[in-house]
């Protein structure tokens, strides 16, 4: 399978460097710093299992190859793991490059939004990924898996009987990244989106690690408020997610504290770009549509949509 690589962050370059060692044909599309230092310095891969020999991959910058006749091969799969705030440059980049032999295009972004903006372009070639994969890409291309074990849930929104959802499992299910087939993405993204919404959101409204944030009943309060809100939302959306999962995703992060990472924290911290727009904001669009009120994320909304609009300035 000929496999395009969009995105070039953590989970973009662990995916790709396992295909690559798979013998697949893999291309990265990259730009900036990131381009430069993989071009320069290739991708080395260290999971809990195995530490991967460095590997250096065909990788292009999206900002001057613009034609299929720029690559040496077309793609059969293109896996979007771009981050939601490039989404409009970036869906028009692949609508220009391509306008024939469209190819089926796997988002593993957070949320629904690409699935919704790409479905505008490409239609029922679109797939929808929940990845759980916690990665560090670091300097010099070296790309750490942190913890858990690996995995993607994948399927479509619109074409469960895709022959090309067996094909993907067939050849990405492994040791070091598990992959699922699951007829109910919807439900999958729409519970992730519990988890990650709420604790991306506490941390980023308090601006600290989770352990430092849970240690009274009123912040408590309010990461259980946030799920319940998610929650609610996702019924209101038609998903099928029991009513205990709040207590579950509740637990997940209170008992693992230490361990709960958010990148979109990890982005603030930095001052870079956060996804909020593909996580509380469309909770909250959701939720408004429906004439639900849901105002612990419309207020972690707001705030964090403020906070985009004063680095951008």
């Amino acid at each position: 399978m000929n496999i395009y690589i969009y995105g070039t962050g953590a989970v973009g370059a662990f995916v790709g460097s396992l295909l690559f060692e798979k013998k697949c044909n893999v291309l990265f599309l990259s730009r900036g710093k990131t381009f430069s230092e993989i071009k320069s310095n290739g991708l080395e891969l260290k999971t809990s299992k195995i530490s991967h020999t460095r590997i250096y991959p065909e990788i292009y910058d999206t900002n001057f190859s613009k034609q299929q006749k720029d690559f040496p091969f077309e793609a059969d799969l293109v896996i979007y793991c771009v981050k939601s705030y490039h989404n409009k440059e970036s869906i028009d980049y692949l609508s220009d490059l391509f306008k024939k032999n469209v190819p089926f295009i796997l988002t593993l972004q957070n949320g629904f939004r690409a699935t919704e903006q790409l479905y505008d372009f490409f239609g029922e070639k679109v797939l929808t990924g929940a990845a759980y994969i916690d990665a560090i890409l670091s300097e010099k291309g070296k790309v750490f898996e942190t913890g858990g074990d690996p995995k993607i849930v994948l399927g479509s929104m619109f074409n469960n009987e895709l022959d090309i959802l067996t094909k993907i499992f067939d050849l990405m299910n492994s040791e070091e990244l598990a992959i699922e087939l699951n007829k109910d993405i919807k439900s999958v993204i729409w519970r992730k989106l519990m988890y990650i919404s709420s604790l991306s959101g506490i941390m980023c409204l308090y601006r600290q690690p989770l352990e430092n944030i849970l240690n009274d009943k009123t912040s408590q309060h309010l990461l259980k408020e946030l799920i319940n809100e998610t929650y609610n939302t996702s019924v209101k959306n038609n998903a099928n997610i029991h009513e205990s999962e709040i207590q579950k995703v509740f637990d997940e992060l209170y008992y693992n504290q230490p361990n709960s990472i958010s990148s979109m924290y990890e982005d603030m911290k930095k001052g870079n770009l956060i996804e909020v727009d593909a996580i509380q904001k469309y909770v909250s669009d959701i939720a408004s549509t429906n004439n639900l009120p849901v105002p612990f994320t419309d207020l972690i909304s707001t705030v964090l949509s403020k906070y985009i609009e004063f680095i951008e300035k």
